[in-house]
């Protein structure tokens, strides 16, 4: 086996952890890579392979979080909606603020999840929906919103 056959070896291995782990892993390896979107740390007995969970990782922990408050069957749609607004109406506050938003997204994005949850849809139907209704569209800024086409008559 070649040097260079070798290096791809040990990437495909580490990508196969990386993408398969939600938690830290040892590795049994000296080898360090500056390739991967992953931390490293040495310790004597290995190696710790840091990674972050991926969207798909938060996507099942928020599920099962609001199927074990019965937050699915003992909610509605309509419900969920207002918590929404209430969210929305948080991260509006944080904005005006200057302050960090990305727990008021978070929040946001969970009670998406359980919307999406409850019609039996998927982030990436959504987003595959809303990116078909958006790809083409034309229009222009107006005092910073888009605007599209067919209504900038009235602007």
């Amino acid at each position: 086996m070649t040097s260079d056959n070798c290096i791809h070896d040990q990437i495909a291995r580490m990508n196969m952890l990386a993408s398969n782990s939600n938690d830290l892993i040892t590795v049994d390896t000296s080898h360090y890579n500056t390739d991967f979107n992953t931390k490293f740390t040495s310790f004597p007995e290995g190696m710790t392979l840091e990674t972050r969970a991926t969207i798909d990782t938060y996507i099942r922990k928020v599920s099962q979080w609001h199927r074990d408050r019965n937050l699915i069957e003992g909610s509605t749609d309509k419900d969920q909606v207002l918590k929404l607004m209430q969210e929305l109406g948080e991260l509006s506050d944080s904005v005006c603020k200057n302050e960090d938003i990305r727990d008021d997204i978070g929040d946001m994005l969970v009670v998406m999840i359980n919307i999406i949850e409850r019609n039996n849809l998927t982030i990436t139907d959504c987003l595959e929906k809303a990116w078909n209704d958006i790809k083409d569209r034309k229009g222009k800024m107006v005092d910073g919103i888009f605007v599209k086409e067919e209504n900038l008559e009235n602007h």
